[in-house]
């Protein structure tokens, strides 16, 4: 039987640039870190793709993590079962060794490429360099922009919610879900990632990768401003008091913001993601006070319009960059000896299936 596959977001293109949850990648208790080293297109991340592909054919459960700004490339690997992680430790996550040779150590793809010939390609690879950085500039001041026309969406909407109710509704909801779960004694720190992501070909969402084990889910219907975030940050702080193992995932325009949460233990999600209303529905909608939100609705229309015209210009910024990201691709794998990487990978796998 083959091994399942989990996607998940390690980072996110924000309103205040690359954000970072690549700590959480990592199991409390870890065997082995490869770090890969190694410009684009050397191989890193194909070498993670047949890498994972394997381990999930030989059985093995496997978490895979796309890059924010290429989902078809991987940042890092995580072969649950043999707590073994191979990661992209190049830029924007720089990673080196914390403990180099007892759990981690520097894989280096920069062995197997043609010097020579790159070094002829150095001004080409130098400008796309730059071309890329100011292209994810660019991006990330539009996201930046965002960030006040959410905020404006919010206070709109929230200033026409009745939070009393809707407290009264949560704690009622967290003591129904929680009902007969005893303290532990146990300290339980949540697991921070993104399940969502901004990215060059738009909006991707792997709540269906993420929740698919899960026994029970509820859709949490809201809008902006309707206390999605306050109700999911409630039940998983209670739910961490209690000892449990819990999963956070964080909305990648504003990192504070959360969208979805796993209950582990319980087999039990809660999630903003459209991909399950079918489910069980929370509805944050039915504290809202209409008439109060209706004298809003033109500047709420204008500000929601905004919101995704800015967005979308991010996207286009973020597609021009991975254009550019190609190019510099296509001065590498030329000049790379991929039949040496794949001897490497097979040397790889004979090392992890030993964990």
């Amino acid at each position: 039987m083959e091994g399942k596959v989990r996607k998940l977001f390690p980072g996110a293109n924000t309103c205040n640039g690359f954000y970072s949850y690549f700590d959480y990648i990592f199991p409390e208790e870890i065997n082995r870190i490869f770090c890969l080293k190694g410009g684009p297109g050397v191989g890193k991340s194909s070498l993670m793709k047949k890498v994972a592909r394997d381990f999930v054919e030989k059985g093995y459960d496997v978490e895979v993590f796309p890059c924010s700004s290429d989902p078809a490339s991987l940042d890092a690997v995580l072969i649950k079962n043999l707590k073994v992680v191979l990661l992209d430790a190049t830029s924007p996550h720089m990673i080196d060794p914390k403990t180099p040779g007892a759990i981690d150590e520097i894989v280096n793809l920069g062995d197997f490429w043609n010097v020579e010939n790159l070094q002829s390609n150095k001004i080409e690879i130098a400008q796309c360099n730059k071309d890329i950085s100011a292209c994810f500039q660019r991006a990330f001041k539009y996201l930046k922009s965002a960030e006040p026309i959410f905020y404006d969406i919010e206070f709109k909407n929230s200033d026409a919610m009745d939070f009393g109710k809707v407290n009264k509704f949560t704690e009622e909801f967290i003591e129904e879900l929680l009902e007969g779960i005893e303290n532990s004694e146990k300290i339980s720190k949540p697991r921070h990632l993104f399940g969502t992501a901004i990215t060059p070909i738009g909006h991707i969402d792997y709540a269906d990768s993420l929740l698919q084990d899960m026994k029970k889910i509820y859709y949490l219907d809201g809008k902006i401003g309707y206390g999605k975030t306050t109700f999911l940050k409630r039940v998983y702080e209670r739910a961490v008091l209690k000892g449990l193992k819990v999963e956070v995932f964080h909305y990648p325009l504003i990192p504070s913001k959360i969208e979805s949460i796993i209950l582990n233990d319980l087999g039990i999600a809660i999630t903003t993601s459209s991909l399950f209303k079918e489910e069980e529905t929370i509805n944050l909608g039915q504290f809202i006070n209409d008439e109060k939100l209706s004298k809003n609705k033109e500047e709420l229309d204008m500000d929601e319009k905004v919101l995704d015209e800015l967005i979308n210009y991010a996207i286009s910024n973020l597609k021009k960059a991975k254009s550019n990201h190609d190019v510099i691709e296509d001065y590498y794998i030329p000049n790379m000896d991929f039949e040496k990487i794949n001897e490497l990978k097979d040397k790889l796998i004979e090392r992890i299936l030993k964990y």
